[in-house]
């Protein structure tokens, strides 16, 4: 094993500890209808009052890198990347941007914020729903 394959998997491990750690610290809703009045509490009124595994995949340290930080981690921490996620599972994309103007109304954003925020989409290259998801999301989870 390479020094650099070595270094990888202990950084994995101590990450991983670290999970276990904060996720036995802090109890993790398990209950799908608790999670899913919690999801409906952020999306709507923005308020956490408990935490989801969700969570623990936002990476500040990699959400910082795009200058449209705030207003990206606003969304994330509101649910709407975990309500898109949602409502695109069952569905084959229509790339359009429907689907994020319908959650964005559900949000009680304004119609000015509304294409404010698509216009943050459209720069970090989400064109339609799924692009959404799997460009401008990935610049906020992982590592």
């Amino acid at each position: 094993m390479s020094l650099g394959n070595a270094k990888r998997t202990s950084n994995k491990e101590k990450r991983r500890e670290l999970r276990e750690q904060s996720t036995s610290e802090i109890e993790v809703l398990k209950d799908k209808k608790l999670i899913k009045e919690e999801v409906k509490a952020r999306l709507v009124s923005g308020l956490q009052t408990a935490t989801l595994e969700y969570d623990f995949l936002f990476n500040a340290e990699k959400a910082s890198l795009n200058k449209d930080c705030d207003l990206l981690s606003l969304l994330f921490h509101r649910m709407f990347f975990y309500r898109l996620n949602e409502k695109l599972s069952g569905l084959t994309c229509d790339h359009t941007l429907r689907l994020s103007n319908q959650i964005l109304t559900q949000m009680q954003f304004g119609r000015g914020r509304i294409n404010e925020i698509i216009e943050v989409f459209r720069k970090n290259g989400g064109q339609c729903d799924c692009e959404i998801l799997y460009k401008v999301e990935s610049q906020l989870i992982g590592k």
